[in-house]
């Protein structure tokens, strides 16, 4: 039995960030490996670059940390009450 577009979304909810994930997985893993690599060999211009191919890849942890995650508390007090 097919999902209704309706239901789809609703699964698709915590994927929201998702569209910026799918230019910035390959640059953000890469950066990611650049600046430990920086980080371990004391490099900083390969600790900067690493960071700014990162930046989508921190974006998502910050969305994912410091907006969804309060919500879903938030939500779950207020369906409480």
């Amino acid at each position: 039995m097919p999902l209704s577009e309706k239901t789809k979304l609703r699964l698709m909810m915590p994927f929201a960030i998702s569209p910026i994930m799918k230019w910035g997985a390959g640059p953000g893993i890469v950066g990611l490996i650049l600046m430990a690599i920086g980080v371990v060999k004391e490099v900083g211009w390969l600790m900067v670059a690493g960071s700014i191919l990162a930046a989508p890849v921190f974006w998502c942890y910050f969305v994912v940390a410091f907006v969804f995650l309060p919500y879903l508390v938030f939500d779950r007090l207020r369906k409480r009450s």
